[in-house]
């Protein structure tokens, strides 16, 4: 006797990484307001139950989703380059062309930017943020420090050095990749000039 369809039927299994990815989709696509538990289950056609197989309620699911970004965008790439040898300089064109990574650095824009839109209206997005921008440009002004320029300027250079990028992955449609190589070569000349008495 052959085996019923809803028998045969396999179950379907998700992992933390499946919800939190399409938690993302649906920040990206609307906003944080429509991140909701049942939307999520009908997205991944699933029931509500495996949600909470892997997490508590919702605000566990968005703390992890921003943990999983700090990690992927921050830690990760900053171990990167901690882990191999580069002089300050070398890291600094590794840095500025951060937003030119084609596909990958649009799509990380993407989720960056959506992030920060919910941080304007929600604690735990914002210190998240705040603890984002304020590693990176920790690491900046370090580096600009090993190249000889003095806590006060590194970290003004760090700064600018930060909106460079952020500019760049906000406006990337305003120029094509001419202008943008040379934006990115006038950046970095700025950043290492010595600065004018």
């Amino acid at each position: 006797m052959p085996e019923s369809p809803r028998r045969a039927k396999t179950k379907k299994i998700l992992s933390p990484d499946d919800w939190i990815d399409a938690a993302t989709e649906l920040l990206i696509s609307k906003s944080i307001d429509a991140v909701r538990v049942e939307s999520l289950a009908r997205e991944l056609g699933i029931t509500v139950g495996s949600f909470y197989y892997h997490f508590k309620d919702r605000n566990d699911l968005l703390s992890k989703l921003l943990k999983r970004w700090h990690e992927r965008t921050t830690t990760q790439v900053l171990r990167t380059f901690e882990g191999r040898v580069f002089s300050a300089e070398e890291v600094l064109d590794e840095v500025l062309a951060l937003p030119f990574h084609g596909l990958t650095a649009r799509r990380a824009a993407m989720i960056e930017f959506a992030i920060r839109a919910w941080s304007r209206r929600d604690d735990m997005a914002r210190q998240a943020v705040r603890e984002v921008d304020q590693q990176r440009l920790t690491y900046y002004s370090k580096g600009f420090q090993g190249m000889g320029f003095g806590k006060a300027e590194a970290n003004s250079r760090a700064f600018t050095l930060y909106s460079f990028q952020l500019a760049q992955s906000l406006l990337w449609d305003l120029n094509d990749d001419k202008a943008r190589k040379r934006q990115l070569i006038f950046t970095k000349e700025l950043l290492l000039a010595p600065r004018q008495k």
